[in-house]
This record gives structure tokens, sequence and C-alpha cells, in this order.
């Protein structure tokens, strides 16, 4: 190796604006709306570390943020993925609120944390969940209290609170075929795709919760398109540095009308919540599907 030459020199900006960035930092955070008078950063709370803050403000907001193909919408879909991922909790309160100040609806949140749990595992999602609750009362929009049923007293009665919010008898043949419909969208899962290394023939339970629970109901949810939901996976594998699952959701992200760009820019904007090293990682991930379709066009 030539440790005199450094490869990332060719592929930076050597006279960057500085006040244009600062003025887009500016911008993007105006839009979350989080970070005024009783907001995420307490007065004078960044003192006592003026380059970290100075860093923070340009790199993740300036540059990441302000990256030109994916909307702000979108770009907090990942953030809130990749915090929630590595259990933030305080990270995931204030990012649902600014996902509300940009315009999701609650429903439309509480369908993303959905979403997340096959992928980041349900304890991590159930703490998302609690910040989220907590984000939406302190937003003015909580969920109604919902009056009391015969079903809440038989489920303090059996001893599970539970019972009283789930179907008793579901129908297990219709989740099925749609969660066969939705992979077959996703279409990473026939010959030679995500699968091909006989991982199946493990555990069939395993198959199983796949199945039904990842895309016979986290994916069927009626609100998030197809392109939001392969964000999310993108974000909760690159924080996860689950690379193999990445690198196939690259493919499937394309498949859902997503760019190369825009994949990439995803990846990037996990940067700031996960650290450069991890995001390196996953860019290696969406570089190797990127090569393995130009091949296959050859």
């Amino acid at each position: 190796m030539d440790e005199t030459r450094d490869r990332i020199v060719a592929h930076v900006d050597h006279g960057p604006d500085g006040e244009a960035r600062v003025r887009r930092a500016i911008e993007v955070r105006k839009a979350l709306g989080i970070f005024g008078r009783g907001g995420q950063d307490e007065r004078g709370f960044w003192r006592f570390a003026p380059v970290h803050a100075q860093a923070m403000f340009e790199y993740c907001y300036g540059i990441v943020w302000g990256q030109p193909l994916l909307g702000l919408k979108q770009r907090v879909v990942v953030a809130l993925s990749a915090l929630a991922a590595l259990q933030l909790d305080d990270e995931v309160e204030w990012h649902v609120r600014a996902a509300l100040n940009l315009g999701w609806t609650r429903e439309e949140i509480v369908e993303m944390l959905t979403q997340l749990s096959p992928y980041i595992g349900i304890p991590r999602a159930n703490l998302a969940f609690k910040a989220a609750l907590r984000a939406f009362e302190k937003a003015g929009c909580a969920f109604a209290k919902a009056p009391e049923n015969p079903a809440d007293a038989e489920a303090e009665e059996a001893g599970d609170r539970l019972l009283s919010q789930v179907d008793l008898r579901p129908d297990v043949g219709e989740r099925l075929r749609k969660a066969f419909e939705v992979r077959r969208r996703i279409g990473i899962y026939g010959a030679g795709g995500q699968a091909d290394d006989g991982l199946y023939r493990i555990s069939p339970a395993h198959n199983q919760a796949i199945l039904e629970s990842c895309f016979g109901l986290a994916w069927n949810t009626p609100l998030l398109d197809m392109k939001t939901r392969e964000l999310i996976v993108i974000a909760a594998s690159t924080a996860n540095q689950c690379e193999n699952e990445l690198e196939w959701h690259v493919r499937s992200a394309l498949n859902a009308g997503l760019t190369r760009g825009e994949v990439v820019e995803a990846i990037a904007q996990c940067s700031p919540c996960i650290g450069l090293s991890k995001t390196n990682q996953g860019i290696r991930a969406a570089k190797r599907a990127f090569e393995a379709l130009d091949r296959q066009k050859t």
C-alpha cells in the first residue's frame, strides 16, 4: 500500500461553501422543529464541547441531511429507524416529534415501528413504541383511552393484558397468502436469491415465524408504501450491521422504485446516528449489490 496516497482525496469537495452548509443546517433544523425553546437541546448544553457542536451542526444537518435526492420526510424515517435499532429511546422520542412536524401521521409512525419490529427484535420495538407514546402525548396527539370492555376484564383475570388486544381466531391461511404476495413483490427470494444458501432447511419454526409475523403481518399494514418500508429495513440493517440482509434489501429497494443514489443516501443518512464505521460497511454492502446486478446484465 502506498501510504503517501489517500484514495478519498479525489472524491471530496476541496472548496466547500461553509456558509451555504450552515444555511442548509439551519433550514433542516427549523423544519424538524425540535431544537427551540423546550426542545431537545437545553440552553447552553453544548457550550462545554464546541467542537462536537460544530461538527454535529455541519456534518449531521448541513451535509448528511442536506443531500439532494431524498426528502426530509424520507430522511426522518431513516433516522428514526436507525435510532430505534440502537435502542436510543430519548432520540427516538424526539425524532417521532420531528416526524410529526414533517407531516407523518401518528398512525403512519406506528406502522413504521411495526415494520421495524422483525428487524430489530420485539424488546427494542417495544421500547420504541413507548418512546413514541411519550412523544404523541407531549405533541398533543395522544391516543384516546379506550373504554373498558369485557375482554379487558377477562384478560386481567387470565393474568395477561395482551389477550384483550389480539385476534384469538386469526385467519392464518389469509395471512400466508398475503406473505407470499408481498415476498413476490419484494423480488429477492427466488432461485439465486437471499435464501439460496439453504437457510430455510434448518428451522421450520423460524420459517413459519418469518412468513407470518414479518411478511404476513408487519409488511401488510395499510398505510406505508413499499419504498418507505424498504428505507426502514435498509436503516435497521445498516444500524445493526446485518450486511447480508442489507445487500439483498438494496436489491429489493431498487425493485420498489428507489434509485441507486437514493439507496446510498439512505445509508449515509444513518451515519450521524450509528457512526462512520458501520456506515462504511453499509455502503460496501450496497456496492456489492450494485456490482452483482451489473454482472447479471453482462
